[in-house]
């Protein structure tokens, strides 16, 4: 009888492992992506107005009738799989994961599975529909292929994956199957980088390092910087958090790369706090306006440790001396642009001297042979008049160009509009502004404004998800950028309803 009772011990043991939870889905996540996205759905159809004891229902209610739209004649399928969210064998409570390998070759989405049998009856219909392929099994796990996509699963973890180049799916099984079989320790949900994504609070969080971008991308970016570069070490967090009245993102920079932590020390050292000044001289209803402060001369030094950018000032069509310019700025700069279009700017930087204005003075001569084709004339006491019938002939964008020059007031000015220099602000400026009282400090601050979107879509003659999405971006009214510290980004999207959630938008439309 004793013998029978320690014995039972291992028994038991060993049954409880055989029937324990199937490994954690996140596992599946590869170890080598370059970008991770973890969506809370939970969280935001809660902000979205569906919360309560019907929440489940109503979010299936909205997802229903955005499938329906999507899929022509397919309502009875849709409603059956809708029907009841326990159904469908995916656990849409828990956080979806997105992820992207390096270059974006590859993409996914990761599910966490509730219910395998469930989930094939699921697929079994869709079958029946001829939207997926029928059902097979590959190294340890079940498969199929529906258009483009290959989705695949087990006992814990869906899996649907396509590559940017649109190759058969049918290729991506043995890796999938791969990531599936990943256990504790193995995927990337064993690093540090999931592990600070875990700790962050969001509706969604997305891990990233720059190895996501394609060559052709980055190439323009780092050319002739450094053979050391290290991509994968270049990395940032950003939370996501939808709120009332507007959706908040923060983005955190973590750089272990020690050429891009050079690049980043360099740059904090050629660039000071914003003193905010020329908030003063832009109307408050400016559409778009971004300032910072530099210092010139070593700005002009750090812009040209990139050897493409170096041989631009250097080989210039225009021989003026661009570190003669770049001296004398000292403080501010200040970017706007208006006009019904957004065509029309003006820049402004402050300035220690009007010294540097000379030098277009040699351009006359050289202006003078092209037969009319650049004009260049004095404008004012400290000013230049430049056009041109074509840009690429000085090395401009192609196409007809005017452009404004000089100094004025201890600024240095460039506008392709002439009265926006003489322009003067009669009512409320940018500081009057509900974010004005934030500028000041920063090492870089940006407002662009959004309303304008809502002019591009007619919502009237549109219906289903796309109307909820287009309703969305409708209903913004402006976005800020700025950045304290001249690494991290804090950034603000306001909605024109400053009641109302974002999410409510999309999930009541």
């Amino acid at each position: 009888m004793m013998k029978l009772k320690y014995l039972s011990v291992p028994v038991l043991a060993l049954l409880m492992a055989a029937c324990g939870s199937a490994p954690d889905y996140k596992n599946a996540i590869p170890a080598k992506s370059a970008t991770v996205v973890a969506v809370d759905a939970n969280s935001m159809a809660e902000k979205g107005g569906l919360s309560g004891e019907n929440a489940d229902k109503e979010l299936l209610a909205r997802l229903e009738n955005m499938v329906k739209s999507g899929l022509s004649n397919s309502d009875a399928l849709v409603e059956k799989i809708f029907r009841d969210g326990k159904e469908s064998g995916l656990g849409l409570k828990e956080k979806i994961y997105l992820f992207m390998g390096e270059q974006a070759k590859i993409g996914g989405l990761l599910v966490k599975v509730t219910d395998k049998d469930k989930l094939e009856d699921v697929l079994e219909a869709l079958k029946k529909q001829q939207l997926c392929q029928e059902i097979k099994e590959t190294d340890g796990c079940e498969w199929t292929v529906m258009g483009s996509w290959l989705l695949a699963y087990n006992d814990g973890a869906m899996i649907l994956a396509a590559d940017n180049k649109g190759t058969d799916p049918k290729s991506l099984v043995r890796q999938a199957s791969m990531w599936l079989r990943q256990k504790d320790g193995e995927g990337f949900s064993a690093s540090e980088d999931f592990r600070l994504m875990e700790q962050k609070k969001g509706d969604i969080i997305v891990w990233s390092s720059l190895e996501v971008l394609p060559h052709e991308a980055v190439y323009p970016l780092t050319m002739g910087v450094s053979a050391e570069l290290r991509l994968k070490d270049i990395k940032a967090i950003s939370t996501v958090d939808f709120t009332i009245g507007k959706t908040v993102m923060d983005v955190e920079v973590m750089v272990a790369d020690k050429v891009m932590k050079g690049i980043m020390e360099k740059k904090q050292q050629v660039t000071a706090n914003v003193k905010g000044h020329y908030l003063d001289i832009f109307p408050q209803n400016t559409p778009f306006w971004a300032t910072a402060n530099i210092k010139g001369g070593e700005f002009y030094d750090f812009l040209c440790g990139n050897p493409s950018l170096r041989r631009y000032f250097e080989k210039s069509m225009i021989p003026l001396d661009f570190r003669s310019i770049f001296s004398v700025i000292n403080g501010d700069v200040a970017l706007a642009m208006s006009g019904p279009d957004g065509g029309e700017f003006i820049a402004y930087a402050d300035v220690s001297s009007d010294g540097f204005m000379k030098s277009f003075e040699t351009l006359k001569s050289m202006a003078a042979l092209t037969g009319g084709q650049v004009i260049l004339r004095n404008h004012g006491e400290n000013g230049y008049e430049f056009k041109t019938v074509d840009g690429s002939m000085v090395g401009l964008p192609s196409g007809y160009l005017a452009l404004w020059i000089g100094v004025k007031d201890g600024r240095f000015y460039v506008t392709n509009k002439e009265s926006l220099i003489e322009r003067r602000v009669l009512g409320l400026s940018l500081r009057d502004r509900d974010w004005g009282n934030r500028v000041e400090g920063q090492r870089f601050f940006m407002v662009s404004d959004l309303s304008s979107l809502d002019r591009l879509f007619d919502l009237s003659k549109i219906e289903g998800s796309m109307a909820s999405v287009l309703a969305f971006f409708g209903g913004l009214d402006y976005l800020t950028v700025e950045s304290a510290d001249g690494g991290n980004v804090h950034i603000e999207i306001i909605m024109k309803d400053k009641n109302r959630n974002p999410l409510t938008t999309l999930f009541n439309n």
